[in-house]
Protein backbone atom coordinates (compact mmCIF):
# COMPACT_ATOMS: atom_id res chain seq x y z
CA UNK A 1 0.00 0.00 0.00
CA UNK A 2 2.86 2.40 0.76
CA UNK A 3 4.26 1.80 -2.73
CA UNK A 4 0.89 2.68 -4.21
CA UNK A 5 0.63 6.05 -2.45
CA UNK A 6 4.22 6.92 -3.30
CA UNK A 7 3.44 6.21 -6.95
CA UNK A 8 0.31 8.39 -6.75
CA UNK A 9 2.28 11.27 -5.25
CA UNK A 10 4.95 11.03 -7.94
CA UNK A 11 2.35 11.02 -10.72
CA UNK A 12 0.60 14.06 -9.25
CA UNK A 13 3.88 15.95 -8.91
CA UNK A 14 4.73 15.16 -12.53
CA UNK A 15 1.28 16.10 -13.83
CA UNK A 16 0.72 19.38 -11.99
CA UNK A 17 3.49 21.42 -13.70
CA UNK A 18 2.15 20.52 -17.15
CA UNK A 19 -1.31 21.74 -16.14
CA UNK A 20 -0.58 24.68 -13.83
CA UNK A 21 2.50 26.37 -15.32
CA UNK A 22 0.94 27.24 -18.72
CA UNK A 23 -2.02 28.87 -16.93
CA UNK A 24 0.25 30.75 -14.57
CA UNK A 25 2.45 32.06 -17.38
CA UNK A 26 -0.51 33.09 -19.53
CA UNK A 27 -1.96 35.01 -16.57
CA UNK A 28 1.30 36.92 -16.12
CA UNK A 29 1.53 38.09 -19.72
CA UNK A 30 1.13 41.91 -19.26
CA UNK A 31 3.31 43.23 -22.07
CA UNK A 32 0.48 45.50 -23.24
CA UNK A 33 0.10 47.04 -19.80
CA UNK A 34 3.85 47.59 -19.52
CA UNK A 35 3.87 49.47 -22.83
CA UNK A 36 1.04 51.71 -21.68
CA UNK A 37 2.83 52.51 -18.42
CA UNK A 38 6.01 53.45 -20.24
CA UNK A 39 4.10 55.69 -22.66
CA UNK A 40 2.27 57.52 -19.83
CA UNK A 41 5.50 58.03 -17.91
CA UNK A 42 7.04 59.60 -21.02
CA UNK A 43 4.06 61.96 -21.41
CA UNK A 44 4.34 63.10 -17.80
CA UNK A 45 8.04 63.80 -18.28
CA UNK A 46 7.21 65.96 -21.30
CA UNK A 47 4.70 67.95 -19.25
CA UNK A 48 7.29 68.57 -16.54
CA UNK A 49 9.78 69.79 -19.15
CA UNK A 50 7.20 72.18 -20.61
CA UNK A 51 6.41 73.54 -17.14
CA UNK A 52 10.11 74.18 -16.56
CA UNK A 53 10.31 76.01 -19.92
CA UNK A 54 7.39 78.29 -18.96
CA UNK A 55 9.11 79.29 -15.74
CA UNK A 56 12.39 79.94 -17.57
CA UNK A 57 10.63 82.11 -20.17
CA UNK A 58 8.93 84.10 -17.40
CA UNK A 59 12.27 84.76 -15.67
CA UNK A 60 13.89 85.78 -18.92
CA UNK A 61 11.06 88.20 -19.71
CA UNK A 62 9.94 86.27 -22.77
CA UNK A 63 6.43 85.77 -21.33
CA UNK A 64 4.11 88.14 -19.56
CA UNK A 65 2.69 87.14 -16.22
CA UNK A 66 -0.73 86.71 -17.84
CA UNK A 67 0.63 84.43 -20.61
CA UNK A 68 2.57 82.48 -18.04
CA UNK A 69 -0.54 81.92 -15.90
CA UNK A 70 -2.55 80.78 -18.92
CA UNK A 71 0.13 78.33 -20.02
CA UNK A 72 0.41 77.03 -16.47
CA UNK A 73 -3.33 76.39 -16.33
CA UNK A 74 -3.22 74.49 -19.62
CA UNK A 75 -0.34 72.33 -18.38
CA UNK A 76 -2.14 71.62 -15.09
CA UNK A 77 -5.23 70.51 -16.99
CA UNK A 78 -3.16 68.22 -19.16
CA UNK A 79 -1.34 66.94 -16.08
CA UNK A 80 -4.60 66.10 -14.32
CA UNK A 81 -5.77 64.22 -17.41
CA UNK A 82 -2.53 62.25 -17.67
CA UNK A 83 -2.60 61.39 -13.95
CA UNK A 84 -6.17 60.13 -14.27
CA UNK A 85 -5.30 58.00 -17.28
CA UNK A 86 -2.13 56.68 -15.64
CA UNK A 87 -4.04 55.76 -12.46
CA UNK A 88 -6.43 53.68 -14.51
CA UNK A 89 -3.52 52.03 -16.26
CA UNK A 90 -1.65 51.29 -13.05
CA UNK A 91 -4.67 49.62 -11.41
CA UNK A 92 -3.60 46.09 -10.45
CA UNK A 93 -4.65 43.81 -13.31
CA UNK A 94 -6.74 40.76 -12.65
CA UNK A 95 -5.32 37.36 -13.63
CA UNK A 96 -8.12 34.76 -13.89
CA UNK A 97 -5.72 32.23 -15.44
CA UNK A 98 -3.41 32.44 -12.44
CA UNK A 99 -6.35 32.10 -10.07
CA UNK A 100 -7.42 28.97 -11.96
CA UNK A 101 -3.88 27.60 -11.73
CA UNK A 102 -3.89 28.02 -7.94
CA UNK A 103 -7.31 26.36 -7.65
CA UNK A 104 -6.19 23.40 -9.74
CA UNK A 105 -2.94 22.99 -7.80
CA UNK A 106 -4.87 22.78 -4.54
CA UNK A 107 -8.02 20.94 -5.62
CA UNK A 108 -6.53 18.33 -7.95
CA UNK A 109 -4.82 16.28 -5.19
CA UNK A 110 -7.81 16.76 -2.87
CA UNK A 111 -10.28 15.52 -5.48
CA UNK A 112 -8.23 12.83 -7.25
CA UNK A 113 -7.37 10.81 -4.12
CA UNK A 114 -10.94 10.25 -2.84
CA UNK A 115 -12.14 9.76 -6.42
CA UNK A 116 -9.59 6.98 -6.98
CA UNK A 117 -10.46 5.39 -3.64
CA UNK A 118 -14.06 5.25 -4.84
CA UNK A 119 -13.67 3.92 -8.39
CA UNK A 120 -10.06 2.71 -8.60
CA UNK A 121 -8.07 -0.30 -7.48
CA UNK A 122 -5.55 0.47 -4.76
CA UNK A 123 -4.01 -2.98 -5.12
CA UNK A 124 -3.12 -2.50 -8.78
CA UNK A 125 0.59 -1.89 -8.04
CA UNK A 126 0.92 -4.58 -5.41
CA UNK A 127 2.75 -7.82 -6.30
CA UNK A 128 0.29 -10.26 -7.79
CA UNK A 129 -0.32 -13.71 -6.46
CA UNK A 130 2.50 -16.07 -7.35
CA UNK A 131 0.50 -18.52 -9.36
CA UNK A 132 0.26 -20.11 -12.76
CA UNK A 133 -3.05 -20.65 -14.45
CA UNK A 134 -4.50 -23.99 -15.41
CA UNK A 135 -8.02 -24.14 -16.73
CA UNK A 136 -10.39 -21.85 -14.83
CA UNK A 137 -8.52 -21.76 -11.54
CA UNK A 138 -5.03 -20.77 -10.47
CA UNK A 139 -2.32 -23.03 -9.14
CA UNK A 140 -0.29 -21.56 -6.30
CA UNK A 141 3.36 -22.60 -6.25
CA UNK A 142 4.45 -20.39 -3.37
CA UNK A 143 4.40 -22.02 0.05
CA UNK A 144 3.71 -18.67 1.71
CA UNK A 145 0.70 -18.00 -0.51
CA UNK A 146 -0.46 -21.56 -0.01
CA UNK A 147 -0.39 -21.13 3.76
CA UNK A 148 -2.39 -17.93 3.42
CA UNK A 149 -5.02 -19.80 1.39
CA UNK A 150 -5.13 -22.60 3.97
CA UNK A 151 -5.81 -20.08 6.75
CA UNK A 152 -8.46 -18.41 4.64
CA UNK A 153 -10.25 -21.71 4.04
CA UNK A 154 -10.18 -22.47 7.73
CA UNK A 155 -12.37 -19.40 8.12
CA UNK A 156 -14.34 -20.01 4.90
CA UNK A 157 -14.68 -23.81 4.60
CA UNK A 158 -17.65 -23.48 2.24
CA UNK A 159 -15.64 -21.70 -0.49
CA UNK A 160 -15.46 -24.20 -3.41
CA UNK A 161 -13.25 -22.03 -5.62
CA UNK A 162 -10.67 -21.75 -2.86
CA UNK A 163 -10.68 -25.53 -2.36
CA UNK A 164 -10.17 -26.10 -6.09
CA UNK A 165 -7.10 -23.84 -6.04
CA UNK A 166 -5.82 -25.54 -2.89
CA UNK A 167 -6.36 -29.07 -4.23
CA UNK A 168 -4.70 -28.37 -7.58
CA UNK A 169 -1.83 -26.56 -5.88
CA UNK A 170 -1.20 -29.55 -3.60
CA UNK A 171 -1.17 -31.79 -6.67
CA UNK A 172 1.24 -29.46 -8.51
CA UNK A 173 3.57 -29.54 -5.50
CA UNK A 174 3.20 -33.36 -5.35
CA UNK A 175 1.66 -33.16 -1.90
CA UNK A 176 -0.76 -35.91 -2.85
CA UNK A 177 -2.09 -36.82 0.63
CA UNK A 178 -3.01 -33.16 1.12
CA UNK A 179 -4.53 -33.08 -2.35
CA UNK A 180 -6.66 -36.14 -1.52
CA UNK A 181 -7.89 -34.41 1.63
CA UNK A 182 -8.72 -31.23 -0.30
CA UNK A 183 -10.58 -33.07 -3.07
CA UNK A 184 -12.40 -35.14 -0.47
CA UNK A 185 -13.74 -31.94 1.03
CA UNK A 186 -14.42 -30.44 -2.39
CA UNK A 187 -16.63 -33.29 -3.68
CA UNK A 188 -18.85 -32.72 -0.66
CA UNK A 189 -19.25 -29.07 -1.60
CA UNK A 190 -19.58 -29.69 -5.35
CA UNK A 191 -20.76 -33.29 -5.83
CA UNK A 192 -21.94 -32.86 -9.43
CA UNK A 193 -18.70 -31.81 -11.14
CA UNK A 194 -17.20 -34.59 -13.27
CA UNK A 195 -13.80 -32.91 -13.56
CA UNK A 196 -13.40 -32.72 -9.79
CA UNK A 197 -14.18 -36.45 -9.41
CA UNK A 198 -11.67 -37.28 -12.17
CA UNK A 199 -8.96 -35.17 -10.51
CA UNK A 200 -9.82 -36.78 -7.17
CA UNK A 201 -9.23 -40.22 -8.70
CA UNK A 202 -5.91 -39.10 -10.16
CA UNK A 203 -4.40 -37.81 -6.89
CA UNK A 204 -5.88 -40.69 -4.89
CA UNK A 205 -4.09 -43.14 -7.18
CA UNK A 206 -0.78 -41.43 -6.37
CA UNK A 207 -1.31 -42.33 -2.70
CA UNK A 208 -2.48 -45.84 -3.66
CA UNK A 209 0.82 -47.13 -5.06
CA UNK A 210 -0.05 -45.32 -8.29
CA UNK A 211 -2.92 -47.71 -8.82
CA UNK A 212 -6.34 -46.73 -10.11
CA UNK A 213 -7.97 -49.82 -8.64
CA UNK A 214 -10.41 -49.53 -5.77
CA UNK A 215 -11.51 -46.05 -4.73
CA UNK A 216 -10.05 -44.27 -7.79
CA UNK A 217 -12.16 -46.49 -10.06
CA UNK A 218 -15.28 -45.56 -8.09
CA UNK A 219 -14.46 -41.89 -8.49
CA UNK A 220 -14.00 -42.33 -12.24
CA UNK A 221 -17.31 -44.17 -12.54
CA UNK A 222 -18.94 -41.22 -10.76
CA UNK A 223 -17.26 -38.74 -13.12
CA UNK A 224 -18.44 -40.61 -16.23
CA UNK A 225 -21.90 -40.88 -14.76
CA UNK A 226 -22.01 -37.11 -14.52
CA UNK A 227 -20.31 -36.47 -17.86
CA UNK A 228 -19.67 -39.34 -20.23
CA UNK A 229 -17.50 -37.10 -22.43
CA UNK A 230 -15.07 -35.93 -19.76
CA UNK A 231 -11.71 -36.56 -21.41
CA UNK A 232 -9.69 -36.92 -18.21
CA UNK A 233 -12.16 -39.43 -16.79
CA UNK A 234 -12.16 -41.41 -20.07
CA UNK A 235 -8.35 -41.53 -20.19
CA UNK A 236 -8.02 -42.66 -16.57
CA UNK A 237 -10.93 -45.09 -16.82
CA UNK A 238 -9.19 -46.76 -19.79
CA UNK A 239 -5.98 -47.04 -17.76
CA UNK A 240 -7.91 -48.48 -14.80
CA UNK A 241 -9.53 -51.06 -17.11
CA UNK A 242 -6.14 -52.05 -18.50
CA UNK A 243 -4.81 -52.41 -14.95
CA UNK A 244 -7.58 -54.84 -13.94
CA UNK A 245 -7.38 -56.72 -17.26
CA UNK A 246 -10.67 -55.48 -18.68
CA UNK A 247 -9.30 -54.79 -22.12
CA UNK A 248 -12.69 -54.45 -23.78
CA UNK A 249 -13.60 -51.65 -21.36
CA UNK A 250 -10.24 -50.01 -22.01
CA UNK A 251 -10.90 -50.10 -25.76
CA UNK A 252 -14.36 -48.63 -25.20
CA UNK A 253 -13.14 -45.74 -23.07
CA UNK A 254 -10.13 -44.90 -25.18
CA UNK A 255 -12.00 -45.19 -28.47
CA UNK A 256 -14.55 -42.66 -27.26
CA UNK A 257 -11.73 -40.45 -26.05
CA UNK A 258 -10.04 -40.60 -29.47
CA UNK A 259 -13.30 -39.65 -31.17
CA UNK A 260 -13.56 -36.57 -28.95
CA UNK A 261 -10.00 -35.38 -29.57
CA UNK A 262 -9.18 -33.05 -32.49
CA UNK A 263 -7.15 -34.62 -35.31
CA UNK A 264 -4.11 -32.44 -34.62
CA UNK A 265 -3.92 -33.30 -30.91
CA UNK A 266 -0.38 -34.43 -30.04
CA UNK A 267 -1.68 -37.13 -27.66
CA UNK A 268 -4.05 -38.71 -30.16
CA UNK A 269 -1.44 -41.15 -31.48
CA UNK A 270 -0.63 -42.31 -27.95
CA UNK A 271 -4.32 -43.06 -27.36
CA UNK A 272 -4.47 -45.01 -30.61
CA UNK A 273 -1.39 -46.99 -29.60
CA UNK A 274 -3.08 -47.82 -26.29
CA UNK A 275 -6.19 -49.01 -28.11
CA UNK A 276 -4.06 -51.23 -30.33
CA UNK A 277 -2.24 -52.68 -27.32
CA UNK A 278 -5.57 -53.38 -25.59
CA UNK A 279 -6.77 -55.17 -28.73
CA UNK A 280 -3.68 -57.34 -28.73
CA UNK A 281 -4.11 -58.26 -25.05
CA UNK A 282 -7.78 -59.00 -25.64
CA UNK A 283 -6.93 -61.26 -28.55
CA UNK A 284 -4.51 -63.21 -26.37
CA UNK A 285 -7.24 -64.08 -23.90
CA UNK A 286 -9.09 -67.33 -24.44
CA UNK A 287 -11.94 -66.61 -26.81
CA UNK A 288 -11.10 -62.92 -26.63
CA UNK A 289 -12.85 -60.67 -29.09
CA UNK A 290 -12.93 -56.94 -29.36
CA UNK A 291 -16.10 -55.68 -27.70
CA UNK A 292 -18.31 -53.58 -29.92
CA UNK A 293 -18.41 -50.17 -28.31
CA UNK A 294 -21.83 -48.46 -28.15
CA UNK A 295 -20.20 -45.08 -27.62
CA UNK A 296 -17.50 -44.90 -30.23
CA UNK A 297 -15.43 -46.68 -32.82
CA UNK A 298 -11.78 -47.51 -33.09
CA UNK A 299 -9.82 -45.26 -35.34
Amino acid sequence: MTLFWIACAVLLILALPFLVLPLWRSGGNNAGNDNEIQRDAANLEILRDQSAELEADLRDGLLTQEAYEQGKRELQARLLEEVKTTGQTLRPPRHPARALAIVLAVSLPLISVPLYLTIGNTKALLPQQDSGMEGEFGVIRSEIKLQELEKKLEQQPENPDGWVVLARSYSELQRFPDAVRAYGHLVKLVPDEAQIWASYADVYAMTNNQSLLGEPTKFLDKALELDGNNTMALALAGSAAMERGDYAAAITHWTKLADLMPPDNSELQMIRDGIEQARQFLAMQKGGKVAKSPVGKAP
